[in-house]
């Protein structure tokens, strides 16, 4: 890796007077002084960049992604803004033969996602009939947001080893995330080109770092890519329940480095989901969905089985990263960690989207951090309103938790929300989307925008220090003086991991 100077540069978090030099050897900020002081001095300097008062900042992570689904995202149908179950019906059928949506590279489903009914009119339009009508030969896969409950055709269900007769054509939570290992297989050289392409489009945002929670088993793909030359990016490879043995097999344990990755891919956290999700009504709470009565959502685990498998983990060197969304899921969650007393360091609670008041002094105590997502509460604002009336106080709470004492840590959950660390940060200190930060989400819980950086940055802090990794950025103004609209139209004109450039613009 090359020695670098960056010079004339201002730096996010230092007095906004002076510019600075910023010394990087050997993957590491070596040293950072002020212009005009004694500068380092190496022989072996051979990338010298004269910013002109940009500025420089530490890196962004991303906490939570899923990389082959969002590699897969943009050869899918996107069903976001549809408005009925019959729109839905229509765009497929209008996008059916759409080259765009064609069977390529050893995939020949046709797959539809984002899928939002919290407003539809008619939702017992979408049926396996329906789809049936679109086509009965070609298997047609449409995704409810978060991927937690899917509707199919019958030759995709027959696809899935499901008969159809008599069958809706839906599938909840373990079915739909079996399905999605199905569908979608295409070649891997493919793929890997396709994960290539989204981790330099997330290095032109600036994110150096990301935490890959996929559902396969991703250690020999990350091996694979690195030999094919990837390194845009550092990921912590996650695992499931079914990859635990496999993994304790092979000795290894969080934060162990990948073997023949050079450190750049390590071993991630051991996640476990205890519930389902909001869109499909699935989310664990204490009270019943309205219009189904004896319907609280899906608990995956009794205690005791949860216990066994959180203790089964940190035993063999594994951090959690723990899936709850539901109040009634995070209240269990919480209560059978304790009893577990085997939590190591750095484990999350994942989404946190609905929680009791009662139950932040204990997830406080147990030390987790809460891994959140902020723009779903863009996306979930209807469905909370729907879904949880009376609730929506305790939705996605995150000033509850920074007022507790409780870490927070910020990602996407990409593709369910797109990887976008300056639309998260924003949507953090607003509590709207872009265009409508006057009608706030519960505004109550807006945080801080030295929190919500803090939380997005690769080193945990607000700004960039002598001893850091060289996980930087150069860009365009300061961060912590932006507000919304200025963090939305940030410029990223450098991305640099570990003394390397991963995009350069400037």
């Amino acid at each position: 890796m090359p020695t670098t100077l960056i010079r004339n540069a201002r730096l996010v978090g230092y007095p906004t007077g002076s510019t600075y030099s910023v010394f990087v050897k050997d993957g590491t900020v070596v040293s950072i002084t002020e212009t005009g002081s004694q500068e380092e001095e190496a022989d072996e300097i051979i990338d010298v960049n004269d910013l002109d008062a940009q500025w420089v900042s530490p890196s962004l992570i991303d906490w939570h992604t899923h990389t082959t689904l969002n590699a897969l995202h943009s050869h899918r149908l996107d069903l976001q803004t549809a408005k009925s179950a019959q729109d839905v019906l229509d765009r497929v059928l209008d996008a059916f033969d759409d080259p765009k949506y064609a069977a390529v590279k050893g995939c020949n489903d046709f797959t539809g996602i984002n899928m939002r009914n919290a407003g539809w009119p008619d939702p017992e339009v979408l049926t396996r009939q329906a789809l049936d009508k679109i086509s009965t030969k070609r298997p047609i896969y449409l995704f409810f947001n978060g991927y937690h409950s899917i509707c199919a055709n019958s030759v995709g269900l027959e696809l899935g080893g499901y008969e159809p007769e008599g069958h809706s054509g839906y599938l909840f939570e373990d079915e739909a995330f079996a399905m999605a290992r199905v569908i979608g297989k295409v070649d891997v050289d493919a793929m890997d080109e396709w994960v290539w392409d989204e981790s330099r489009y997330a290095a032109s945002l600036g994110v150096t770092e990301i935490v890959d929670l996929e559902w396969d088993f991703g250690i020999p793909n990350w091996q694979r890519r690195y030999a094919k030359g990837f390194r845009s990016l550092r990921v912590h490879v996650g695992m499931y329940t079914e990859h635990l043995q496999h993994s304790i097999d092979l000795s290894l344990k969080t934060g162990d480095p990948v073997p023949n990755t050079n450190g750049l891919i390590t071993v991630g956290p051991f996640k476990i989901v205890t519930d389902g999700s909001l869109g499909s009504q699935t989310a664990f709470c204490h009270d019943a969905y309205p219009g189904t009565p004896g319907n609280f959502g899906l608990k995956t685990y009794e205690p005791e089985e949860l216990g066994a498998l959180v203790k089964r983990g940190a035993d063999n060197g594994f951090r959690m990263a723990i899936h709850a969304i539901g109040d009634h899921a995070n209240q269990l969650t919480l209560q059978t960690l304790a009893r577990a007393e085997a939590i190591l360091p750095g484990s999350t609670i994942e989404h946190a989207q609905l929680l009791s008041h009662s139950d932040l002094a204990l997830f406080k105590s147990l030390g987790l951090i809460a891994s959140i997502q902020p723009c779903h509460l863009v996306d979930d604002r209807d469905l909370c309103h729907k879904f949880w009336p009376g609730r929506e106080g305790r939705a996605y709470a995150f000033r509850w938790l920074v007022d507790a004492g409780i870490p927070i840590k910020m990602g996407s959950d990409c593709p369910v929300a797109p990887l976008q660390p300056w639309e998260a940060m924003a949507v953090a200190i607003t509590r709207a989307g872009a265009g409508d930060e006057e009608n706030p989400f519960c505004k109550e819980q807006i945080i801080d925008l030295k929190v919500a950086w803090a939380a997005s940055t690769s080193n945990g802090k607000s700004k960039l220090e002598v001893g850091d990794r060289a996980d930087l950025l150069i860009i365009s103004n300061d961060p912590l003086s932006c507000d919304a609209a200025g963090l939305r139209a940030m410029k990223v004109k450098g991305t640099m991991l570990g003394g390397d450039w991963t995009h350069k613009a400037f």
